[in-house]
């Protein structure tokens, strides 16, 4: 039989290191007759994180694990044991405690998030695949050890964006499978941008049909002079392709962030809805990075606008957070805009920053109004601080919120 490489003095690979890992000798023998047994198959939920461990580790052996059916305890031996209920064990939401012995391997959490992260931390407990590993293997020996882990951040994050640059659903999933293997929760996708406006709005298809699309694309960093590569660009998410990634994700227990930008990096929207500008235009999406001078003009058009947006907006996502992006808006345009100028008269605003401010404040009110929580980059500090939106830095994002 195969086992992972350790000893009771070793450190076990595996990331992230779990609060308390104690080794001991032996090893638990994984054939492909070892049940996956629960502590009530009448859970549904339950019954899924079965099923998904009978994949992880039948793929081991080449031979999916059989979920048993009858209620499985603390005493059911020969068995990979999913029991959730940890009285007593104080581990949290999305805590575990993984005890692999000779006679069982039990896992046990308060929740079901918890027996999920606890069966990635089993995956990796398994020999690494690779070239000199026989497939399919007759059986393995998963090392004995005890693991108790709860994680030290409630978020936990990554970002992709594909505004600039669309992946396929394909992908977005694979990246989504990567985070909850090593236990992140959050999924922060970025829809929109200057170059591209990536989510299907239906009340607004121009969004996708005149935003989606760029004329080319710079090639490499030739800002000046420009090079672009002379091929059009256009791609976008349907709404059915969105609720497919959430669903997906949900089931691996990662929420995903929206972020929608506003009222910078709003190019792609202005060249579909030039009115929604505090100038004429024309306006084209951009084919070079960089921040653009062109933002949304704080219009009751715009807000209406904005609202319709976001209102599709989280019909797809029932996370906690929207994010609204916020960084990154030039003031010139708001400068030389009279109906600009009218507002931060009327509202009694200092300047143009106060007036972002305001603008961020109108948006977060109709987030609130929907049971959402505002989210965006350090920028909605820029004139005072929205009262209830929370802020993500750029600087520390090892720490995600902050």
């Amino acid at each position: 039989m195969l086992t992972a490489e350790t000893a009771p003095s070793a450190v076990l690979p595996l990331i992230p290191t779990p609060q308390r890992i104690a080794p001991h000798t032996g090893s638990f023998p994984l054939t492909p007759r070892t049940p996956v047994a629960l502590s009530d198959p009448n859970d549904a939920e339950l019954r899924a994180l079965g099923a998904r461990a009978a994949r992880y580790l039948g793929a081991a052996l080449g031979s999916e694990l059989d979920v048993v059916e009858s209620p499985a305890t603390h005493e059911t031996s020969g068995a990979v044991v999913l029991l959730l209920g940890a009285a007593g064990m104080n581990l949290g939401a999305e805590g575990y405690r993984l005890a692999v012995g000779p006679a069982r391997i039990q896992l046990v959490a308060a929740t079901h998030a918890g027996l999920f992260y606890g069966l990635q931390t089993l995956r990796q407990l398994l020999p690494a695949a690779g070239p000199n590993l026989p497939a399919p293997l007759g059986s393995l020996a998963i090392p004995s050890v005890e693991i108790e882990d709860r994680p030290r951040f409630s978020y936990r994050g990554m970002h992709l964006d594909v505004g600039r640059h669309h992946f396929p659903v394909a992908f977005v999933k694979r990246y989504i499978d990567i985070l909850a293997a090593y236990k992140f929760n959050t999924f922060h996708w970025h829809l929109t941008e200057d170059q591209g406006w990536r989510i299907e709005i239906r009340k607004y298809p121009r969004l996708t049909a005149v935003g989606g699309c760029r004329a080319e694309t710079m090639l490499e960093k030739n800002f000046d002079p420009y090079v672009g590569d002379g091929v059009p660009y256009c791609a976008y998410y349907t709404q059915d392709e969105i609720r497919e990634v959430v669903e997906y994700a949900r089931a691996r227990y990662v929420t995903v962030i929206p972020e929608i930008e506003m009222p910078g990096h709003s190019v792609a929207a202005l060249a579909a809805y030039p009115e929604l500008a505090c100038t004429e235009g024309p306006f084209e999406v951009a084919t070079v990075w960089g921040v653009k001078q062109d933002i949304y003009c704080p219009s009751e058009e715009t807000f209406a606008f904005l609202e319709d947006v976001l209102t599709e907006v989280m019909e797809l996502f029932p996370s906690r957070y929207i994010h609204i992006g916020g960084d990154e808006a030039p003031k010139a345009r708001w400068e030389e805009s009279e109906l600009a100028q009218e507002v931060m008269r009327r509202e009694g605003l200092a300047d143009e920053h106060e007036l972002q401010s305001y603008f961020i404040r109108r948006i977060e009110r109709l987030l609130l109004a929907s049971g959402r929580r505002l989210i965006g980059w350090d920028e909605v500090l820029d004139g005072g601080l929205a009262p209830e939106a929370t802020v993500m830095s750029w600087r520390g994002m090892d720490g995600g919120i902050e």
